[in-house]
């Protein structure tokens, strides 16, 4: 009987902590864009959206912010709702398809063929402290491969930042929003040139 009532005592209290339990964090998204580029007609092409490459932290769902130029901090409390290169990746498919560059804009995880593919390295998706405040900046290199040939038709890096209205979690998602927005818009009119030109 002793035995069987330590047993239960001891499957009671293993349900309970001392410690308080941590909220879940806020999963964080990119707006949409609003103001897309226009094109008269569509490329009579497919292209493939590729996966940004990215090294650890970019690598992660961690919100990132540089204090200083050595060091990364995650903002705590919330994260994206899937890994940076993802999120991007996603975004800029979306603008992409809304903007009617092309015939048809596939992921890279499509069994289909496409004659295009856009490739990219991610080295910035952060916020930094500066002298003018905290700014938002993604930073990626481009290249535009012909399928057929795997030659590169163009090749491009691209800076875009703003700085945010503060380091609130809502200020932040808004210029971490308007920036991908900036960056995705011309990234759409820098592919669709280069397809015209191929």
């Amino acid at each position: 009987m002793k035995v069987l009532s330590a047993l239960a005592l001891g499957l009671v209290l293993a349900g309970c902590t001392v410690f308080p339990v941590p909220e879940s964090p806020r999963l964080m998204e990119l707006a949409p864009a609003s103001d897309l580029p226009a094109f008269e007609q569509a490329l009579p092409a497919s292209l493939r959206v590729d996966t940004p490459l990215a090294s650890d932290p970019l690598d992660s769902a961690r919100i990132l912010i540089k204090p200083s130029a050595y060091e990364y901090r995650a903002l705590a409390g919330a994260r994206w709702r899937e890994s940076i290169p993802v999120v991007v990746r996603d975004h800029l498919l979306e603008t992409l398809r809304a903007s009617g560059a092309f015939a048809n804009v596939m992921t890279d995880t499509s069994p289909a063929t496409s004659q295009l593919t856009l490739v990219s390295e991610l080295t910035g998706f952060q916020a930094e402290n500066g002298e003018d405040g905290t700014r938002v900046v993604i930073r990626q290199h481009l290249q535009l491969l012909d399928n057929r040939t795997r030659q590169s038709l163009c090749v491009r890096d691209f800076e875009t930042t703003s700085v945010a209205a503060s380091t609130a979690l809502d200020d932040l998602m808004k210029t971490f929003s308007a920036v991908a927005n900036d960056a995705a818009g011309a990234t759409v009119k820098w592919a669709y040139n280069c397809g015209v030109g191929r």
